[in-house]
């Protein structure tokens, strides 16, 4: 069942962001179109694509997480290793997701007060009178599922270190798989 979910929830993740890429794309190509071509340009098209990119960029990082995109510092780890300060590269791995978990659970918890505070100010965007904190919201909701996405890695990361797991995570290969 988790399987399912995870596999429904990743293909939910994929094609929000190739529609969202799409259609910030012909927001922003039409709006200079409307600029040079007919020298009048849309008011509202460079908010909402800014809105978009926002979204589009909290969710790519959920989906690098998912791939295994993010980039590394092998460095670090090697010399842990060299010194014994670490025993494997999984037990990096766990230690930097927990430090990664730490941070996004904070940026999530604070993302939350701070669109609670937009919803009590009632701020609106300029051009669209949209409510700020729908683009705020971006930022504690892609925490959490991040969060979720590092507990599953960490899960599948200590049972491959404890041997109970041939594959690079299963936990994680159950959530993508």
């Amino acid at each position: 069942m988790l399987k399912k979910l995870g596999n429904r929830f990743d293909e939910l993740e994929r094609n929000v962001l190739m529609i969202t890429l799409v259609v910030m794309v012909i927001i922003i190509f039409t709006n200079v179109v409307m600029r040079y071509v007919f020298n009048n340009s849309l008011s509202w098209s460079e908010e909402l694509a800014r809105f978009m990119f926002i979204w589009f960029s909290w969710m790519g990082v959920s989906a690098g997480l998912r791939d295994g995109e993010h980039l590394r510092v092998e460095l670090l780890s090697t010399k842990l290793i060299r010194r014994g300060l670490m025993k494997t590269n999984e037990s990096i791995t766990i230690l930097v997701s927990l430090i990664w978990l730490a941070t996004t659970v904070v940026v999530a918890r604070y993302g939350f007060e701070v669109v609670s505070s937009q919803i009590k100010l009632g701020v609106v965007s300029p051009a669209m009178k949209l409510p700020m904190w729908v683009a705020y919201l971006s930022v504690p909701v892609c925490s959490s599922v991040i969060g979720v996405r590092l507990v599953v890695n960490i899960i599948g990361s200590v049972k491959k270190l404890l041997g109970k797991s041939n594959q690079k995570s299963e936990v994680a290969n159950e959530w993508k798989s």
